[in-house]
């Protein structure tokens, strides 16, 4: 088969999106299919609005047999303050009558990329399949889909929905615009996270024959290998670690985890805070205000990759990321595959990964003081944590490698195509 992929990002860019993205290209690749993945030059997520940030170099490569072409990002006049007006100015839209004309035309700048069907023309196919993927930042999923329609090509969704907190719809607005929603709901098949996020946008009016759960997956043999008693010699931890592992943003939870472990280190608590991964701007200015004894017990470490981040896990004792837009959280996978006791909120498609009280512990997003009481039951009982962490290392065996999901996969592929899988 011949398979078009294309998505906002792709490695090295770092986010759960991604990992999926190459997972399941490469994986297509190594059984023998052709795989073209398209994307943008962004190698962070600030790029997308803010031409100062990194971004990769523009044309085609090839990366581990899938030939990979990148569109430069066209920033709005005046970015990054016009994207955020932009993308405000369009979810109020989104609440009119009439509007999806008008949202039709404004998606074409969330990312702008200029160069983005002109070159989807110009890619030699056919196609079999076309698959889009993360309807965050929409307009690669919809330029996808608006190919695969006038190709008369199966189009398959992986949205990536993030529904924020229950009853809130500050955060889900920004996925189910109606012009995303024409999208998904006009797609032969829709492969959704978890239950939560199903069931959201069915009641949204996508075809629930057409929803597929499958989650996100690891692969556990390339997470073996960790030195804890490295990572800590190497910097002079003498106490338990509490490790965020994500792009480092408020909407992630950082600040929180941040704040509650300040209230931990008031009660006397002797405990080390790590915060892993691509910082935003927003965040370093907050940690700059930090007193010195909360930097001090801070490692802020940016992005970790390889073996440092498998260090770091192997040497971590709580893992918190109690985020509002995730919805599933590959890192709680990566976590449990250390065997590690998780922390999340209850927020997004999080609730239906974490069993609470059972394989990891949720707090309502925000709560600073509800997040630090978590943090110190777990520290005050190691027996309970390291049955936290069994149980989440038994649950990713079980239900979340990439050679169970794979398989799922493939299934849905023949589904849409008629073929038998993506084989």
């Amino acid at each position: 088969m011949n398979l078009l992929h294309v998505s906002a990002g792709y490695p090295p860019f770092l986010g759960g999106a991604e990992v999926y993205a190459q997972t399941i290209s490469e994986r297509c690749v190594a059984e023998g299919h052709g795989v073209t993945f398209v994307a943008t030059d962004a190698a962070e997520v600030e790029y997308y609005w803010n031409p100062h940030k990194h971004h990769s170099a523009p044309g085609r490569d090839s990366l581990h047999g899938v030939t990979v072409v990148r569109f430069r990002v066209s920033h709005l006049p005046l970015s990054p303050w016009s994207f955020y007006g932009f993308r405000r100015l369009a979810t109020v839209f989104a609440r009119l009558p009439g509007a999806l004309p008008l949202l039709r035309w404004m998606a074409r700048f969330m990312p702008g990329v200029p160069d983005l069907e002109a070159t989807l023309e110009a890619l030699p196919g056919p196609f079999d399949l076309v698959h889009g993927i993360n309807i965050a930042l929409e307009w690669p999923l919809l330029a996808a889909w608006r190919y695969a329609r006038r190709h008369h090509r199966p189009f398959v969704a992986t949205p990536f929905v993030h529904l924020g907190e229950h009853g809130s719809a500050d955060v889900l607005i920004n996925y189910v615009m109606p012009h995303q929603l024409e999208a998904l709901r006009a797609a032969d098949a829709v492969i959704v996270q978890t239950g939560i996020e199903g069931a959201a946008l069915a009641r949204l009016g996508v075809a629930e024959e057409r929803i597929h759960r499958l989650g996100m997956g690891v692969a556990l043999a390339q997470l073996q290998g960790g030195d804890a008693q490295r990572f800590r010699a190497r910097h002079g931890l003498a106490h338990p670690l509490v490790t965020f592992l994500g792009v480092v943003t408020r909407d992630k939870g950082s600040f929180h985890l941040v704040r509650a472990l300040e209230q931990l280190w008031a009660q006397g608590q002797a405990v080390h805070l790590a915060i892993a991964g691509p910082a935003v701007d927003e965040f370093k200015r907050f940690y700059a205000q930090l007193s010195t004894a909360a930097r001090e017990r801070t490692l802020l470490l940016g992005p970790v990759q390889g073996q440092d981040k498998l260090d770091l896990l192997a040497a971590t004792d709580i893992f918190a990321l109690p985020s509002r837009i995730d919805s599933f959280g590959i890192v709680y996978l990566e976590a449990w595959a250390h065997s590690k006791p998780v922390i999340g909120a209850r927020a997004g498609g999080v609730p239906d990964v974490i069993a609470d009280g059972d394989d990891g512990l949720l707090v309502d997003f925000g709560d600073v003081s509800g997040l630090a009481a978590a943090i110190q039951s777990l520290l005050a009982d190691p027996a309970r944590a390291q049955a936290l962490g069994a149980r989440g290392r038994a649950k990713v065996v079980a239900r979340y490698t990439w050679d169970r999901l794979y398989g799922q996969l493939q299934q849905i592929y023949g589904r849409v195509t008629g073929a038998s899988g993506c084989v």
